[in-house]
């Protein structure tokens, strides 16, 4: 059953519509209402409509108003909601009157005959219906007239004629699938093609599938052999009454089958998923009735009419469709067929505006040569970049040497308490094994203490080598707290030595920026360098390091503070520039270098005096979000 918006918004449609007439009525402006059964999304009305406005302006000089219907009643035979539209015509129709009606099937004459639409009575009408199931298809066409104003033609779906166009392009295949929806016009369409197979019913095995859900249907077809042939005549509801489109389902049907797809009629070719063949045009059935509807304005009789039915139906084949199927060359697509999805060849089809550029580019020989000489000039500049950029990790490198140097005597010693471990632990096991006393649950916990020591110093090692390493990554994913903890374990020995407290204060969160691992480590190693030098005259008991990781919505702030002298109001302004120290054995090139490395990560760094003493330095920098 249709809701009751549906209701509201073909009454406000319909008003709209019969509006328009009144405005226009004294204009004597000729209004052509065309119904169709179902809504504006189906690809079939858009087609017939391009054809009917290809063909009905013509030598067509007098103004008229063309108001297109979407009445939504092919996919139920809720007889309700036809009720509803007839009464709403029959309300305005009386002060607003048509001059040409016409009824597009499936049903929607016979449901407005039923509900006694006035206008069918009074007003010329084309009356176009489908033949009854039980009927044999003819080539002839069936026109008659019912009465002095209504023109009723039979439109004959030969179906027979698609399926001996697939059955041609694919001779050897003899088992063919039949797939549509559940709705009252899809199990139409499904009679219709049912009746069309008695002609093959000998050398081909058809097999009928409807009734089910989209999803079944689709999980059926990926089960279709793939030399079979599968025609779509119609699917627009499900056995759950979700409405769709034939061209949409026809797609998805498409893709998950690995036999060839054959629709019924051309609008469901434009899109993507069906071959093609013999098809019902509604594109040239709109071009027909173009004619017909011209003919009856410009003052002709209903009876004089004639309807060339076989002109409904082409060849119409997806050009894209044929090529995946490697038909392009079949003997069986006629010379005269229409292609859609064509590709074009580039060079046949701009060939004038190929030879344009040409000459163009002739002319423009000296600008060409201009280029080649600039282009020497960036190679030039390109290669002093290399080499500036080359000494500048160079002079990266010394600093970090120079800053290992001073921290050799720490890590030897850091160094040493695993090496001892491991060897502590290889002793007790030789006494153990000598004295007889080695059970298999000792001698796993002496190992696993080696192994653990071994780790610990091959880590510190390769912590080190990293670091005094030239740059020459790329930049990755990288954990700010894995910075700040790798940076600590080296830093370690130092800060014992110098008997200075670290307190560190990370979240919980992982936070992760895009950069260079080792170079960030670089830039915190010089903060912890530099909080040290700055409590050299600090009391032992008030050396503390208090190292932080904070983010904002965007990003990350690693900041160092320190409890000693501050920054000198002497230094404050150049205090990032090179060469700048208070240290008497530092370069001051550090913070230089390390403000660089934080710019080529897109960040900020900073530096500040605290109210509590001693200073803090920090970076910023943005985050990285998985999106």
């Amino acid at each position: 059953m249709y809701k009751n918006g549906y209701k509201i918004l073909l009454a406000i449609i319909l008003f709209s519509f019969l509006f328009h007439l009144e405005s226009y009525a004294d204009k004597k402006i000729k209004n052509i209402v065309i119904l169709f059964p179902l809504n504006a999304s189906m690809p079939s009305y858009q087609i017939f409509l391009e054809g009917f406005k290809s063909t009905f302006p013509e030598k067509f000089e007098e103004p008229y108003n063309l108001v297109v219907e979407y009445l939504d009643i092919g996919r139920s035979t809720d007889n309700d909601y036809a009720k509803h539209i007839v009464k709403i015509y029959n309300e305005k129709i009386k002060t607003s009157p048509i001059d040409l009606l016409i009824t597009i099937p499936p049903f929607t004459y016979e449901l407005m005959q039923q509900y006694g639409l006035d206008a069918l009575s009074n007003t010329p009408t084309l009356h176009f219906k489908l033949p009854q199931l039980a009927d044999t298809p003819s080539n002839k066409s069936s026109v008659t007239h019912a009465n002095r104003n209504t023109l009723e033609i039979t439109l004959n779906y030969e179906i027979s004629k698609t399926m001996l166009s697939a059955f041609e392009l694919f001779p050897s295949y003899k088992d063919v699938y039949i797939i549509s929806g559940s709705s009252f016009t899809d199990m139409y369409f499904t009679g219709l093609t049912k009746e069309s197979t008695k002609g093959f019913t000998k050398s081909h095995n058809f097999i009928f599938r409807n009734g089910i859900t989209l999803d079944s249907t689709i999980n059926f077809v990926k089960q279709i052999p793939a030399k079979s042939i599968v025609i779509v005549p119609m699917y627009l509801s499900d056995s759950k009454n979700v409405p769709f489109s034939t061209p949409e389902a026809l797609s998805l049907i498409s893709g998950n089958c690995s036999a060839p797809v054959f629709p019924v009629t051309d609008s469901y070719t434009k899109k993507k998923g069906g071959i093609g063949g013999n098809l019902f045009s509604y594109y040239f059935f709109g071009e027909e009735i173009g004619v017909i509807v011209r003919e009856v304005l410009n003052g002709k009789q209903i009876k004089e009419i004639n309807v060339n039915e076989i002109h409904f139906y082409k060849h119409i084949y997806d050009w894209k469709e044929l090529k995946r199927w490697n038909l392009l060359e079949s003997k069986s697509i006629p010379e005269n067929s229409i292609f859609f999805n064509m590709e074009f060849d580039f060079f046949t089809e701009y060939k004038w505006y190929m030879l344009a550029i040409l000459i163009f580019l002739m002319l423009q020989t000296s600008f060409i040569v201009y280029q080649h000489r600039l282009n020497k000039r960036q190679k030039e500049v390109a290669r002093h970049k290399e080499e500036t950029e080359n000494l500048y990790r160079q002079l990266v490198r010394e600093d970090r040497l120079s800053r290992m140097a001073v921290l050799t005597a720490s890590l030897s010693h850091e160094l040493n308490q695993p090496l001892t471990a491991i060897m502590y632990n290889a002793q007790a096991g030789r006494r153990f094994h000598k004295s007889g006393k080695l059970v298999p649950e000792r001698a796993d916990e002496i190992f696993e203490k080696i192994i653990e020591n071994d780790k610990r110093a091959g880590e510190l090692v390769s912590s080190v080598r990293d670091l005094m390493k030239l740059e020459t990554r790329e930049q990755e994913k990288v954990n700010i707290s894995a910075v700040i903890q790798d940076s600590l374990n080296i830093y370690h020995s130092e800060a014992i030595g110098k008997q200075i407290q670290v307190k560190v204060n990370l979240p919980d969160e992982q936070v992760n920026v895009i950069g260079d691992k080792i170079q960030l480590q670089q830039v915190v190693l010089n903060f912890l360098s530099n909080a040290a030098i700055a409590m050299e005259n600090t009391t032992s008991e008030n050396k503390l390091i208090e190292i932080s990781q904070r983010a904002d919505k965007d990003s990350v702030i690693l900041a160092v503070r320190d409890y000693g002298s501050g920054i000198s109001d002497s230094i404050k302004d150049s205090l990032f520039q090179p060469f700048i120290t208070t240290h008497k054995k530092g370069f001051g090139i550090g913070l230089a270098i390390s403000r660089s490395i934080i710019e080529r990560h897109q960040g900020e760094m900073f530096a500040e005096n605290m109210a509590g003493g001693g200073a803090e330095f920090s970076f910023h920098l943005k985050k990285y979000r998985n999106e």
